[in-house]
């Protein structure tokens, strides 16, 4: 089964946010919201038809097991998990309102890295699936300030490239028109495709 399919079925729809396909093309957009601000939003272009979108604070937070000490019960907003074009990546996306503390960014960014742990060894005890996500290459970024109604152009801290650890994280700033593929690395686009 393919990986995808696996994590589709593994993960509740409740924790899924839904695609936007156009249908002229064969790319699609998704609208992330700021958990405790819903009415800052981050729309990302690009993503391939059957990217997944996976709402890491939907799972729930391990605080009857574990303590806060490390910020081990953190995690970030959101995961894109996609293959596109032969290319595999998990997108751990933390989203804020504000600038936001780079510490407590860091350790939600390394939570949703426990998330998808998780779901790996889910996937090889109960799915038969030894190298579940193993060729997948993680990407990481913050997106702040996206409370602002402003129309400032994106600021982008290209400083850590490649964004490939939650410590060297794409700093983005005042989010407009995002591309997928900027996102994790790869070449970019301007238009909205």
């Amino acid at each position: 089964m393919a990986e995808l399919d696996v994590l589709n079925r593994m993960i509740k729809d409740s924790a899924k946010v839904n695609l936007e396909s156009r249908s002229d093309l064969d790319k699609a957009s998704v609208t992330l919201k700021e958990p405790q601000s819903p009415t800052s939003k981050v729309v990302v272009f690009g993503l391939p038809l059957d990217a997944i979108v996976i709402k890491v604070d939907a799972f729930k937070s391990p605080d009857t097991i574990l303590t806060e000490a490390r910020g081990q019960r953190k995690r970030s907003d959101y995961i894109i998990v996609a293959n596109k074009k032969g290319k595999k990546n998990i997108l751990h996306i933390e989203i804020k309102t504000t600038k936001g503390n780079v510490k407590d960014i860091i350790m939600q960014l390394k939570g949703s890295v426990c998330f998808v742990g998780y779901c790996k060894e889910i996937a090889k005890e109960f799915w038969h699936e030894q190298d579940f996500l193993s060729e997948f290459e993680s990407r990481f970024v913050s997106i702040t300030r996206t409370g602002s109604i402003n129309k400032k152009r994106t600021r982008i801290n290209k400083k850590n490239n490649p964004n490939d650890t939650p410590e060297r994280m794409m700093k983005l700033s005042y989010p407009n028109k995002l591309q997928f593929n900027q996102l994790v690395g790869a070449r970019t686009h301007t238009n909205q495709g």
